[in-house]
């Protein structure tokens, strides 16, 4: 496993993402399983992976990592900051967790227990006060991970999210850390 383990869940490990990762993100980002509900609608070419590599995964107001099961990668998690206003993540102590998995682990727990072991470390090592997510309203299993974390629904973005030839909402959910 290139990289060593940085948080350790019950099913997953989770590590920094690597430039030997590319290959993995460009072959899961070039998924129509994987990128429908969760990514880009464009493809990905090696150059676009590394650029993506530097501009996004090597990003230092974020966290993301590789969710792995032994040497296998899995999928990606994420806590993402925000730089910007109100909610600068400096001042508001609030940062957003994404993640997607490869279609082939799906309905494993794996996302539950990489999600689980990025909200611990954001209360407990970076000290937020509040997690952020959002879910396209078709996106069950993702509602379902975030409900069963103790995400909150917040609120709705109408018509705020396009797939598969159709508008749909998306959820916004938050979790504080008095309620986790």
């Amino acid at each position: 496993m290139p990289g060593p383990p940085f948080l350790e869940g019950d099913a997953v490990t989770l590590r920094p993402i690597e430039r030997a990762d590319i290959d993995f993100l460009q072959r899961a980002m070039n998924d129509p399983r994987v990128w429908r509900p969760a990514l880009d609608i464009n493809p990905m070419n090696h150059e676009q992976g590394a650029e993506f590599f530097e501009t996004v995964i090597c990003d230092s107001d974020s966290v993301h990592c590789l969710a792995c099961d032994g040497e296998e990668p899995l999928g990606v998690v994420s806590l993402t900051g925000s730089q910007y206003g109100p909610d600068e993540t400096v001042r508001s102590r609030d940062a957003e967790l994404a993640y997607w998995f490869t279609p082939e682990h799906h309905g494993e727990g794996y996302g539950s227990d990489a999600a689980a072991r990025m909200v611990q470390y954001a209360f407990e090592d970076r000290n937020l006060r509040r997690i952020s997510s959002r879910a396209g309203s078709f996106n069950d299993a993702s509602i379902g991970l975030l409900e069963s974390l103790g995400f909150v629904h917040e609120g709705t973005r109408r018509q705020a999210a396009w797939f598969r030839g159709e508008y749909h909402d998306m959820r916004l959910y938050g979790l504080l850390r008095e309620e986790w």
